[in-house]
């Protein structure tokens, strides 16, 4: 059943919150496109609320404006997400190490919620549950270290995260592969083993650079083509 937004004082921000977790969800990928009348009639609300909050994401560099309107999910160059991978290759490796040194029972037991979560979904045509499972396991592996400045920091990579689900996530040899890793880094961070722990979420990044990269050669095109037809749209 399609979500609809309850109309009230805030409407703008439901609407908002509701596309934000469609985008979370990999629901829409680079180069998808979005119309304030396209949503307003999905969403049950009128044209104002839907303009207001694809501004709002358009603004917050969530979305991108295109010629002759309506609004598109953008794609980062491959030098822009090399860059982030770089940034987060320095901050998230120490933290996984962390996460080995202080966690228990309970912390693994979320991890397991985000893996099994994955597992269901992993053959789902659909990727929104396996990204929202996904999510789950990432918030398990950083939400509870200690160093609460890392992860804040690391919590900022949300929107890169997105993309990079939508952009990867409908190919399922490529579930299954995160989720052996995952797997494997789970086990480190159980027994203790910060090193291992460690040296695993470094090739885990890596991996996600390569599969990345590769995707958005595929992708580039379609979204300057669906920049391109832009023009007279609703």
């Amino acid at each position: 059943m399609a979500t609809v937004a309850r109309k009230s004082a805030t409407l703008r921000e439901q609407v908002v919150g509701i596309l934000l977790d469609e985008l979370r969800s990999g629901q829409f990928a680079p180069g998808d496109r979005l119309t304030e009348q396209v949503l307003a009639e999905r969403l049950e609300v009128s044209r104002t609320p839907a303009r207001e909050a694809l501004n709002q994401l358009t603004e917050q560099g969530l979305l991108r404006s295109r010629p002759g309107g309506g609004y598109i999910v953008p794609s980062p160059t491959e030098e822009e997400v090399r860059q982030i991978i770089a940034v987060r290759m320095l901050l998230e490796p120490p933290a996984v190490r962390m996460a080995a040194a202080e966690y228990g029972p309970e912390n693994i037991d979320e991890i397991n919620r985000g893996i099994e979560g994955e597992k269901l979904a992993a053959s789902d045509p659909n990727p929104g549950q396996f990204a929202q499972a996904n999510e789950i396991f990432r918030s398990a592996v950083f939400g509870a270290i200690s160093n609460i400045p890392l992860r804040d920091l690391i919590s900022q990579f949300a929107n890169h995260l997105n993309f990079i689900r939508a952009s990867t996530l409908k190919d399922m040899q490529l579930r299954h592969e995160i989720v052996k890793r995952q797997i494997q880094i789970r086990d480190a961070i159980a027994v203790g083993d910060g090193d291992l722990a460690e040296g695993l979420w470094r090739s885990y990044l890596r991996y996600t650079e390569d599969t990345l990269v590769a995707a958005m050669i595929e992708a580039s095109e379609e979204v300057k083509e669906a920049i391109a037809d832009g023009v007279g749209e609703p």
